[in-house]
């Protein structure tokens, strides 16, 4: 099974995490939450956090950790973990992506980051009055 780790700002990754529970209807096992701050000392303590994280997913064979930002500060520290068939990194992370990715933890790592995209993208949908119409405009 696939270890999680959820690199978000404030309470988001929490949140994520109860809905993800409650749509499963069932408990989530072998996720971190790891909830970011804009503070001065985010830089220092976040490695420290991360490192945490991956050692209480011991267990498990791999680890995806799912961030909010691309190219935000956790994001660039959590790459600096990423290692080639143990640890990847997947950023954007939302709610179908989440689901997605805990419907599919027994695959091998570079196939889950590929479901994790996939259900991250295919979870964006459009309605707009102006395609109701079919006047879509440029």
């Amino acid at each position: 099974m696939t270890g999680i780790i959820l690199i978000t700002y404030g309470g988001i990754g929490e949140e994520l995490l109860k809905a993800a529970t409650h749509i499963m209807n069932q408990p989530v096992e072998e996720i971190e939450l790891v909830a970011v701050y804009d503070q001065s000392t985010t830089a220092d303590e976040l490695p420290v956090q991360l490192q945490q994280a991956i050692e209480h997913l011991v267990d498990c064979e791999q680890c995806l950790m799912l961030a909010d930002l691309h190219g935000c500060t956790h994001f660039n520290i959590a790459r600096q973990f990423v290692e080639e068939s143990r640890v990847a990194l997947v950023s954007g992370v939302n709610l179908p992506m989440l689901l997605r990715v805990l419907c599919h933890r027994d695959e091998d790592l570079i196939t889950l980051c590929h479901y994790a995209e996939e259900g991250g993208v295919m979870g964006i949908s459009t309605s707009c009055e102006i395609e109701k119409q079919g006047e879509i405009s440029h």
